[in-house]
């Protein structure tokens, strides 16, 4: 199997525990665009969140955690842990290429 390219075409900072921002990605030989995938940092490790929904209640309200937090669902998955770790590492140097200050600050 061919490995694929990967180009960050946007990127928006929002600072939030792991999360360093958001990311719209292209991948040119498929032709398919993923829009606000999030990024990730902790513990000395990055990666990529794919988009996901918030899960709701019957009444259509977001339904939250014990802390208050919404809970998501995943729309989009890698069958592997292995395929998904190779789409991170992959994003993630396509990002520092595009822009390279989306780090800055370190962790919190």
């Amino acid at each position: 199997m061919s490995k694929l390219s990967v180009r960050v075409d946007a990127f928006k900072p929002l600072r939030s525990n792991s999360l360093f921002g958001f990311a719209d990605l292209t991948i040119p030989e498929v032709r398919l665009k993923i829009k606000e995938a999030t990024i990730h940092q902790s513990h000395g490790r990055r990666w990529v969140g794919l988009p996901a929904k918030p899960q709701l209640n019957k009444d259509g309200c977001a339904i939250t955690d014990d802390r208050g937090k919404r809970v998501y669902s995943s729309i989009l998955q890698f069958a592997d842990r292995k395929t998904s770790d190779a789409f991170s590492a992959r994003v993630i140097e396509a990002l520092i290429a595009a822009f390279p200050h989306a780090f800055d600050g370190g962790e919190p």
